[in-house]
């Protein structure tokens, strides 16, 4: 339980100090400074973003001269280029919405994962001169697409980079670039999704309008991608998924009407995370991005269902062939390496980077899940554990990869086939040599040791206002020991894994709870036991019922 780590407590008088202010108990107050919320002033914006609060979008390197560029461009055609996941499909979707609305000629393209790759590539740029396009606007893909932005130059069409990706150490000859991640850029919050790079360029560009248009209705696409992207949940992030998320549940875009309908209850983050970020992201996987843009742009309802249809087919499809790998991956872990690289002839590439997910699940350390994409050369999905730098790693294998991109905890990569297991051994002695030779740890942090007595109604609808939650402003974990279960045991799900019943403290507070994952160390349980949790309020019959979501357990000997 020696990983069971608690966050750093307030002082008691920074603690009472908070509490005179805004007079609820000392543990949300607790819950709030962890989050740097220590004033009356502070909490007010932390429990109602203001949508004015946004950075000004013009301080973003080239911004000016971009929106300059495309309000001079009305007689002329430009295509929106996005990326195939949800990130890209969503800022693709938006900015043709967005200029759409206000009449400019304009179309899309998304890359085909499997013919073209990820980002910028030729056949896009052949596709815009077949259609006399003279400026192309990337969405979350072009920062490193060097050659294609000198070969889409030289056919006189123009390229403005949207891109949230980290620049490499040349940048392409773009008309503009916006990345706040690139050098002498000003902008004052790096962590935007290649989505919220564009909604910065349309606030900009419809602060030059004569009659500027609601550009918030755009914000349930911003929700959408900050979430999916598992961009920070801080800043402007915030702000614009807050927002998002009443956009979503107050008017839902027809497009994801259809997605909505099998879920109870308000649209939250972790029901973008669950539930609608991985059926958007399914058809860039399985088939192509582009069924989501034409999705989401879409003003038929007979049309959009047809559409979300074929989305909830692919996904189902994506679900098999996902278990299908996992399976067949971890049968190649080898539990005294550093690293997991696992490579299978003919996987479907459009699942590797989940399949790697799946596998650090199970074996905790970065993970490398590869399959052909032609006869000589592999492609792979790349993903990390807490505060491990795999891009960094990547970079020092750089004499045998072809081909490299993403972030501190997940990227993509190209290597020849031939040099699979140097790489594979490559990788492993760099990561081994960072880390100390200590073999990677899951580790658990928790907010709060607390009692259930806490844990009213009351209590929890202020806990839930802390929302939204993700990476920055994580759900409030909680400790409680000595617990008991008291209730009979109940099995639900496909395979009986759900379990609830009820649990009692050392206090003899009984609550209900939930839990996914921990079958085994439950049933026939009869010692106490000290548990991790979430807290969640569940309506039944009209009433709001407190439910613990039970993360952790140690059992005592």
């Amino acid at each position: 339980m020696n990983n069971w780590i608690e966050k750093e407590q307030p002082k008691k008088e920074t603690i009472q100090s908070l509490k005179k202010d805004i007079k609820i108990d000392d543990f949300l107050c607790s819950l709030l400074l962890q989050r740097k919320v220590n004033t009356l002033a502070k909490a007010q914006e932390f429990f109602r973003p203001d949508i004015n609060l946004l950075h000004d979008p013009f301080l973003m390197k080239d911004m000016k001269k971009v929106v300059e560029k495309i309000e001079n461009s009305r007689e002329e055609r430009i295509m929106i280029l996005g990326d195939y996941d949800v990130d890209g499909t969503t800022s693709t979707a938006m900015l043709y919405k967005y200029f759409k609305n206000i009449n400019y000629d304009i179309l899309y393209y998304i890359p085909d994962r499997y013919s073209e790759g990820y980002g910028v590539s030729e056949k896009a740029i052949e596709y815009a001169e077949k259609n006399r396009v003279s400026l192309i606007i990337t969405v979350d893909c072009g920062i490193k697409a060097i050659n294609q932005v000198d070969i889409s130059n030289s056919k006189n069409i123009e390229m403005i980079i949207c891109d949230h990706h980290l620049p490499g150490d040349q940048i392409p000859n773009a008309f503009g670039i916006l990345n706040p991640k690139q050098k002498n850029c000003k902008y004052p919050f790096k962590e935007l999704c290649g989505c919220g790079i564009a909604y910065k360029l349309i606030t900009a560009h419809n602060s030059l309008l004569k009659n500027s248009i609601d550009i918030s209705i755009f914000l349930d696409f911003v929700a959408l991608a900050t979430i999916s992207d598992m961009m920070p949940l801080i800043d402007e992030n915030r702000i614009m998924v807050f927002h998002g998320l009443n956009v979503i549940n107050s008017k839902p875009r027809i497009g994801l009407r259809n997605f909505l309908k099998s879920i109870n209850g308000r649209i939250d983050e972790s029901k973008i995370s669950f539930n609608i970020g991985p059926r958007i992201n399914a058809a860039g996987r399985m088939k192509t991005g582009k069924i989501i843009v034409d999705l989401l742009v879409e003003e038929d309802i007979t049309r959009a269902n047809i559409i979300s249809n074929e989305v909830e087919f692919l996904n189902q499809n994506r679900r098999r062939i996902e278990k299908d790998v996992v399976d067949k991956a971890l049968k190649q872990i080898d539990n005294e390496r550093f690293t997991n690289v696992v490579y299978g002839e003919g996987w479907n590439q459009g699942v590797l980077g989940i399949v790697a997910s799946r596998i650090i699940e199970k074996s905790y350390k970065p993970t490398i899940v590869m399959t052909e994409s032609n006869k000589d050369i592999l492609t792979g999905s790349v993903r990390s554990v807490k505060d491990y730098d795999v891009y960094q790693s990547l970079s020092n294998c750089k004499d045998n990869i072809i081909q490299f991109g993403g972030h501190k905890y997940a990227a993509g990569l190209k290597i020849r086939k031939s040099k699979f297991n140097n790489f594979k051994n490559q990788f492993e002695d760099i990561v081994k040599d960072s880390v100390g030779q200590t073999m990677f740890k899951r580790s658990f942090s928790y907010d709060l040791l607390i009692d259930f007595s806490k844990l009213t109604i009351e209590n929890i609808k202020i806990i839930r206002r802390m929302s939204p939650f993700g990476l920055g402003n994580r759900r409030p974990v909680f400790r409680t020991n000595n617990c008991f279960i008291d209730s009979k045991l109940k099995f639900l799900g496909k395979d009986d894994q759900i379990v609830k019943s009820k649990i009692k403290d050392k206090n003899g507070s009984q609550l209900p709870f939930i839990c996914f994952d921990k079958k085994i160390e439950l049933v026939d349980l009869q010692s106490s036991f000290d548990v991790l949790y979430n807290v969640n309020l569940n309506s039944f019959s009209g009433q709001e019922i407190i439910e613990l979501t039970l993360r952790e357990v140690f059992i005592k000997k």
